[in-house]
């Protein structure tokens, strides 16, 4: 693993860098991001999963979010993704989107096709599928409800693999305490979880863009929009993992890896 390197963007947006030299690739998190706090170790540990579906070798960025966001929507994070490649990496990037990050990655590309040379979306796509977007809502509501241990046993049956959901249950079920102990506050997670609910995707744009999509054919939160992308996005090259999950990256990493490689 190379040395990580943690701090901040625009001097709110926690990244945690991952090797050195020109034109790293920028990735942005998915849910854990948010939902988890911030903290160095945290970020460190992202980064280090992270590198195993990244090329061999290649350094990259991989961007949090605002703990403490004033206003929030897609557009708001998007906007300061932008704002980061513009100032950090030279106006251009590669981009990756995971999961949530999947989404803003997306509307960063069709906003600002000027900044991103290549868009990757892992475990994603430029919209949650209508299953996706009424677990979202379930989330929200839990997290309003301050019932944060419930929220994350939720994600107990996200893998393909059984004896892997039931570890899950186990490590929640037997550390919760400790758990919740890192989680973010209620409400910063309801605000990113309603912020996605309010967002409308329709009638984005790629054009232009070389862009890659890679997932699971039974993905619990981006399945049917994962496979549409196909048909909506021509130009797209579309990897769908048969049978796999919304834990694709996890349970399938070297071919998430071997598409992303190819890609970039």
């Amino acid at each position: 693993m190379q040395a990580v390197q943690t701090g901040k963007f625009l001097d709110r947006i926690p990244f945690a860098k991952v090797g050195d030299g020109p034109d790293p690739i920028l990735i942005i998190n998915g849910g854990q991001g948010f939902m988890m706090r911030p903290e160095t170790a945290r970020l460190a540990n992202d980064a280090n999963r992270m590198a195993r579906i990244m090329p061999d070798g290649q350094h990259f960025i991989l961007l949090g979010y605002n703990p403490f966001p004033d206003e929030l929507s897609v557009h708001c994070i998007a906007d300061d993704v932008a704002a980061i490649i513009k100032t950090q990496l030279g106006a251009r990037c590669r981009l990756v989107g995971v999961s949530y990050g999947a989404v803003v990655a997306s509307n960063v590309a069709a906003r600002f096709p000027d900044r991103v040379a290549k868009l990757a979306l892992v475990a994603g796509a430029p919209a949650f599928s209508s299953h996706g977007r009424l677990l979202i809502a379930q989330q929200a509501d839990l997290a309003r409800k301050g019932e944060l241990v419930q929220l994350l046993a939720q994600f107990n049956s996200v893998f393909r693999r059984p004896w892997f959901n039931l570890l899950l249950s186990l490590r929640i079920r037997l550390t919760s305490a400790k758990i919740r102990a890192k989680l973010s506050s209620p409400d910063t997670i309801c605000r990113y979880l309603n912020a996605m609910l309010d967002y409308d995707a329709t009638g984005l744009s790629f054009d232009g863009i070389e862009m890659l999509v890679v997932g699971g054919s039974r993905d619990q939160f981006f399945g049917e929009t994962i496979r549409s992308c196909k048909a909506r996005y021509p130009h797209a090259c579309v990897v769908i993992l048969e049978r796999e999950t919304h834990m694709a990256p996890v349970e399938r990493p070297s071919d998430v890896k071997a598409a992303i490689t190819s890609f970039i």
